[in-house]
């Protein structure tokens, strides 16, 4: 059915049907990423110093018993205030009481936050500091928990229900949630929301995508693909924009999820996918999208006899191959997945080798993208810079694996992100430039390595396996995503360089890892576990 299709799309061409869908499905990630980022500006890390009860008798106290809230540090306050590789060693978590008895210990429920880069913030607003500290960083790893079961689920919808509406209903529940949980009062409902939208993320970005790649002509895949990354690097850049011009949260999430809402009208005029509507048995729905196309790009289709027969048989072929799965067993089958990647030797080696690849990526991607506070004294600017040097890694990973294949790049750019992290970690704090052009290296070497494992991964696993090889390496990359916050936030508060040095550290053992790998450029992939075995036997 594929090579068929991708004739007729040939034939049909690209023009303003198929760019309307291009723009309408690479728009999301205008406003996907700020909220996928959220945690560096919405609830970040912050200096902070116990705030005693008023009635307390605390005569070396850096602060006054008419301190006014808990959002404000006084001058004297902000002069004592310890630094966070020194909090939990000068027990800012703890203050002391002088009783008859003598000095009592009590633990701090109040805390005054340093507001001097934020006014407001998750973080402040609802005390996330020690014992409550875990929260803080649960704002961001919610969200990346979300995208992990999102993604089979949604998947699921769009398989059953269509592209389209899933994208739509994905669409206006994440927008929705996006305003309203801007104004929650409670932090429990806050943190609900953060699941939920990363539960849609994975229709709002992933289905989009692939949307996006069912209605195009194969010579423009790449150049969509490639736009889109570029929307999800604008998108970063505004949030540092936005957040460096907006210091309140609930305005800055309000302003960051309005600019979505001009996606809906985009997806009035969008239309299903060819692919999946013949799929399903839809041929005459097939045939009136079809049509549409062919009149919008100025092109005649071939004879209405010949399409009808045309697209009936392949919408007959297609069903003969289908299953429609219940969502529960889909789920279910993710062990049982993983397992047929681990059960022969050769295939086992190359999946956790990929698996490795996959997690390391997610981690030290997003440890990088949310480490702004801990690197810059302007976290906005980093933002900013950050997203700026995921263009080149964009823009060379396609030549460059091309011209020499996907192993000898995807080591390197491991590599390359190994060492440069464990040599930020042991940067004096003095050389400030030296630090952000470290980090700046080490987003791009491991923006690079994750496009390249992308594509290396697809030509690695036999295609027997490869959408379950792929779909559980994409999971991985997720686990990386949810872990990064708690090793920047929570590692970092105590030891600042220990992040840098697991990143680093990981960057290289996936470097490593990666020259087990076989090249596969100029390469026949096997088409089943049993024939990439038999290759090994054979050597």
């Amino acid at each position: 059915m594929g090579n068929q299709l991708d004739d007729l799309l040939v034939h049909l061409g690209t023009g303003r049907w198929t760019v309307l869908h291009c723009v309408a499905m690479a728009y999301s990630s205008l406003f996907l990423a700020p909220h996928t980022f959220g945690g560096a500006f919405l609830a970040p890390r912050l200096d902070f110093a116990c705030l005693p009860s008023y009635n307390s008798s605390l005569p070396n106290s850096a602060f006054s018993n008419s301190a006014p809230t808990n959002s404000a540090l006084t001058n004297s306050a902000l002069s004592t205030l310890p630094s966070p590789s020194q909090a939990s060693l000068q027990g800012v978590c703890h203050y002391v009481v002088e009783t008859p008895k003598g000095e009592v210990a009590k633990e701090c429920v109040e805390f005054a936050f340093d507001n001097s880069t934020f006014s407001s913030t998750v973080t402040s607003e609802f005390n996330l500091a020690c014992d409550r500290a875990y929260l803080q960083t649960s704002f961001q790893s919610l969200y990346m928990l979300g995208i992990f079961f999102g993604a089979p689920v949604t998947g699921y919808l769009s398989d059953k229900y269509g592209r389209k509406r899933t994208v739509v209903m994905s669409t206006v529940v994440y927008l929705a949630l996006g305003l309203v949980s801007a104004w929650l009062p409670l932090l429990s409902l806050i943190l609900a929301s953060r699941f939920i939208m990363g539960f849609f993320h994975s229709a709002v970005s992933y289905i989009s995508y692939v949307l996006m790649v069912e209605v195009l002509e194969p010579k423009m895949r790449i150049v969509a693909a490639f736009g889109a990354y570029n929307v999800w690097v604008l998108g970063t850049m505004l949030y540092g924009g936005l957040g460096y011009g907006i210091r309140d949260w609930r305005i800055l999430q309000t302003v960051m999820t309005l600019p979505g809402l001009l996606l809906l009208p985009m997806l009035w005029w969008v239309d299903e996918s060819p692919r999946w509507l013949i799929v399903n048995g839809r041929w005459r729905e097939a045939l009136q999208v079809l049509t549409k196309v062919s009149r919008w790009h100025d092109v005649d289709l071939p004879p209405e006899a010949e399409m009808k027969a045309l697209v009936q048989e392949q919408a007959t072929k297609a069903q003969k191959d289908s299953e429609h799965l219940s969502i529960w067993l889909r789920l279910k089958t993710v062990i049982s997945e993983v397992l047929v990647l681990l059960r022969t030797p050769r295939l086992r080696k190359r999946t956790l080798c990929i698996y490795l690849d996959f997690l390391m990526a997610g981690t030290v991607y997003f440890g990088l993208s949310l480490s702004g506070a801990i690197i810059s004294d302007n976290p906005f600017l980093y933002m900013v810079l950050s997203a700026l040097m995921e263009v080149p890694a964009y823009t060379l990973t396609i030549p460059l694996v091309r011209r020499l294949g996907s192993k000898g790049p995807l080591s390197s750019f491991f590599l390359t992100s190994g060492v440069v992290l464990l040599a930020l970690a042991f940067t004096p704090s003095a050389y400030a430039t030296t630090i952000l052009t470290l980090a700046m290296l080490g987003k791009v070497a491991i923006t690079g390595g994750f496009q390249t494992i992308a594509f290396f991964a697809s030509e690695l696993f036999p295609t027997e396996v490869r959408s379950r090889g792929i779909s559980t390496s994409y999971m991985m990359s997720r686990i990386g995503a949810m872990v990064s916050p708690f090793i920047t936030d929570l590692v970092g508060t105590i030891y600042p360089w220990a992040p840098f040095v697991v990143f680093g550290t990981g960057a290289l053992l996936a470097g490593l890892g990666t020259l087990m790998l076989p090249e596969t450029r100029g390469q026949t992939l096997p088409e089943t576990v049993a024939q990439l075995e038999e290759r090994q036997t054979r050597r």
